[in-house]
């Protein structure tokens, strides 16, 4: 099982948007707007880490590797 840390967003500071207005995509955002967004979502304000490697992992490979651990510990 990989571990792995959670940090602040260097790039948004962890407000998850950008000072121009559009959703941090460094941590997971896309699109513009912020909270009033109508094509996109804001950023999480974190990047995950691999422990292992210092590798940045996407929030959906995380998720991912989460759902597939999951799965292997009830035994599917």
């Amino acid at each position: 099982m990989a571990e792995y840390i959670f940090r602040n967003c260097p790039r948004c500071h962890t407000y998850g948007v950008l000072d121009n207005g559009d959703n941090c995509t460094n941590c997971g955002g896309h699109g513009t707007g912020g909270l009033f967004s109508t094509d996109g979502c804001i950023g999480s304000g974190e990047i995950i880490i691999e422990a292992a490697t210092g590798r940045q992992v996407s929030h959906e490979e995380f998720a991912k590797s989460m759902t597939k651990q999951r799965e292997s510990q009830r035994g599917r």
